[in-house]
């Protein structure tokens, strides 16, 4: 393989690796604009520009293989670079307007911090502001986008996402020389389900998105890693916080699952925990109860009811649940009650989980664990349809049930009334659950669990791969997470107190399940994606570099 050597740092590379990726691998930082790791090269920016032995002018990094022997100098060594991407930088702002201080991509544009960087910008232009080329502004692309021509640097990512990535080419460049423009196809709006990747892929301000405009500036939103919970493709994605409310979803860079991009539905599934009002207090019927008394009447009447004919608890899990909630659940149901049926499907989930909803990331089972449940114990067996059955012969007097709303879509008409019909029919019912949904008032208890982005956990996607969600926002009232009700209820049958950190937890079903086996906290997060932006570029001066 080829060794190259940039700034007098040596790397062994792949053959065909570009100068760019090569410095990246070295964490040496080289300005891009249109370079992007999951997107053909196009070499049209001219940022990269840098300085190659034996080479008569400076080539640029994104579109030039490295060789055995190479020897390159970035713009932060070598004076010959840097002048020329000075230049660039002060040709693609000849005609730039002057809209940093209500610019929505400030704290994360590309041009702004390449102007700063001491080592190729803070040039001095010299055009007068008022000749400046003037182009449309806040331009509606639809829903989801918004766009500024003046700002666009015609860096071309956008149309190459549109043609290469999601495949509705939508988007062109329009006129000639320093009147060039974006434009979407006769000005139509996007019906691309993944245009919100395009504010992503954007350096600069050009494309915004409309959901996110003007809410928060940047640099005062909290970070939190996670996965999208919004179907069982498991999409790396970062929850962007504020005073405990979610602000955005964005994605992170795993190529192995989603590389850089995730759909609008799951960047806009959060609106979900905000359309219904949440369940805040443990309740029997319109009787809010403590969490003490709460849980030892669940627990009593669930022993009760099956104890007094020997007939089965009905245990109806969640694929919305973490591997940890779902270990719980049925490690409580196991200890607490010899005869069970243990369920977790509403629908088709098992038959849905790896079947495409489109040729990108979408999938038609809309939890994200469903693979996690089978790993764990629930082998799907008689369902919703198969504990109602029961229900209706009499076969069952208590249920246990962990429910979550799903985050994208909702639940179909026949689900919902098969939940509530099951309900009416058990004498004992204890559902944990997220929010005030009309088909489970009929429920004995309601016990309130934290949703998606109030608890730390793992989901297993329908690769059956296992990946680690941080907790973002708290949880409001007297939300708890299910793992710590789970542990209360565990307590009450065995008089034993139970390990509800979910780092504990899941060692514990790595030690138990085979396909969890040699998992661990620490190697999920290390093999965890790379931060937003996508490309993985960091701001000068950060120690590190996102992009290896």
């Amino acid at each position: 393989m080829p060794i190259v050597t940039i700034d007098g740092r040596q790397v062994e590379v792949e053959q065909g690796t570009s100068v760019i990726q090569a410095a990246d691998r070295l964490g040496v930082e080289i300005p891009r604009f249109c370079y992007h790791p999951d997107l053909r090269p196009e070499g049209n920016c001219r940022m990269c520009l840098v300085d190659v032995e034996g080479f008569p002018k400076p080539v640029v990094a994104c579109a030039t293989p490295v060789v055995d022997g190479m020897v390159v100098r970035t713009p932060h060594e070598s004076p010959v670079a840097s002048k020329a991407v000075n230049g660039v930088l002060e040709f693609l702002l000849v005609n730039h307007p002057l809209d940093c201080p209500i610019c929505d991509q400030a704290g994360e544009c590309s041009l702004q911090d390449f102007y700063m960087h001491p080592d190729y910008g803070q040039h001095q232009s010299h055009v007068d502001p008022v000749e400046k080329v003037h182009k449309r502004k806040r331009v509606s692309l639809g829903p989801r986008i918004v766009l500024d021509q003046e700002r666009c640097v015609m860096c071309s990512r956008c149309v190459r996402f549109s043609e290469e990535v999601s495949g509705y080419a939508e988007l062109q460049f329009v006129h000639r020389g320093n009147h060039v423009e974006l434009t979407a196809f006769e000005d139509r709006a996007l019906e691309d389900p993944y245009a919100g990747n395009l504010a992503d892929v954007c350096p600069v301000g050009a494309l915004t998105s409309r959901d996110f405009r003007f809410k928060r500036r940047v640099w005062h939103l909290s970070h939190a890693d996670s996965v999208c919970a919004g179907c069982s493709t498991g999409c790396n994605v970062r929850i962007d916080h504020f005073g405990g409310r979610i602000e955005r979803v964005v994605p992170r860079r795993n190529p192995g699952v989603n590389r850089s991009w995730i759909c609008d539905e799951g960047r806009l599934s959060f609106r979900a925990l905000v359309a219904v009002p949440r369940l805040m207090y443990p309740r029997q019927g319109a009787t809010e109860l403590d969490w003490s008394e709460a849980v030892a009447l669940s627990h009593d009447s669930l022993r009760a009811a099956s104890a007094a004919q020997g007939r089965p608890l009905a245990a109806l899990a969640s694929a919305s649940a973490t591997n940890e909630s779902l270990w719980l659940f049925r490690q409580y149901v196991l200890a607490a009650f010899p005869l069970h049926r243990l369920a977790f499907r509403l629908e088709r989930e098992i038959a849905e989980v790896s079947q495409r909803q489109d040729n990108l990331l979408r999938r038609l089972d809309k939890h994200p664990n469903t693979m996690g449940a089978l790993h764990l114990g629930f082998d799907g067996g008689e369902g919703l349809d198969g504990l109602l059955a029961l229900a209706e012969s009499g076969a069952i007097e208590g249920l246990l049930m962990l429910y979550y709303p799903p985050l994208v879509g909702e639940e179909s008409k026949e689900t919902r009334e098969r939940i509530t019909r099951l309900l009416h029919l058990v004498p004992a019912s204890v559902v944990l659950t997220t929010h005030e949904l009309p088909y489970l008032t009929a429920a004995k208890l309601l016990l309130p669990v934290a949703t998606w982005s109030e608890e730390e956990g793992t989901y297993t996607n329908y690769q059956g791969l296992t990946q680690h969600a941080d907790k973002a926002v708290p949880s409001r009232g007297a939300v708890r997470p299910a793992v710590e009700v789970l542990g209360d209820l565990w307590h009450c049958a065995t008089a034993a107190r139970r390990q509800t950190r979910p780092e504990e937890i899941f060692r514990e079903i790595a030690d138990s399940v085979p396909v969890f086996r040699d998992l661990t906290y620490a190697s999920l997060e290390s093999r965890s994606a790379t931060a937003y932006p996508p490309e993985g570029r960091m701001h000068y001066g950060q120690e590190g570099f996102a992009g290896r």
